[in-house]
């Protein structure tokens, strides 16, 4: 009854877990890039024609002014937008990875014999990451990201940068294996049937 409950809870965490990366993805996606200089001009037009539409005047501003406004409020969204994501896959990383240990040394202390299984396993994962790693590590930043950060007033670094390749190459690729294995287990389970 335990490991069923066990299972039950583990796999609630997850989905909350799956979730709220899903939310994050969808904030991220939904406020996109900074705009180039096309949709900063039709910013400022939008916004002036809302204005003038609603005092059926000239609006006191110009359509630059409007636009510096517009500008601003969609980086400020931007920004916030990209800071909340951040601190929650921040937030998620460490709650992934705590829940991973606890149910680790509880599976240790139920089934001492599995340590090896654990072992084994979590050396193939550390093994896996190494490897991600120094299949995506670069010798420097490239260039034309390293141009737009520059416009931008951006601080980079190529440790930064590798960190962040690595990070997102592993995420798909966990990402990969865990649809895999769901797959696989459903295929799995309807052939044994």
């Amino acid at each position: 009854m335990e490991n069923r409950t066990t299972k039950i809870i583990l796999k609630a965490l997850i989905a909350i877990i799956m979730v709220v990366g899903v939310i994050l993805g969808g904030i991220s996606a939904y406020h996109g890039d900074e705009p180039g200089p096309q949709q900063k001009m039709q910013l400022g037009i939008i916004a002036y024609n809302k204005a003038a539409d609603k005092c059926q005047c000239n609006p006191p501003k110009t359509v630059e002014e409007f636009e510096k406004e517009e500008y601003e409020r969609v980086m400020g969204d931007i920004s916030s937008a990209t800071n909340n994501s951040v601190g929650w896959s921040v937030m998620l990383t460490y709650a992934a990875i705590i829940i991973g240990i606890v149910f680790n040394i509880v599976g240790i202390i139920k089934n001492p014999k599995g340590i090896v299984k654990k072992v084994v396993m979590l050396g193939a994962f550390a093994i896996l990451l190494l490897v991600i790693y120094f299949t995506t590590k670069a010798d420097a930043v490239p260039i034309d990201l390293a141009k737009a950060l520059d416009v931008n007033g951006v601080a980079y670094s190529t440790g930064g940068y590798n960190m962040a390749s690595w990070g997102i190459t592993a995420s798909l690729v966990l990402l990969l294996l865990a649809v895999l294995s769901v797959v696989i287990g459903g295929i799995y389970s309807l052939v044994k049937k």
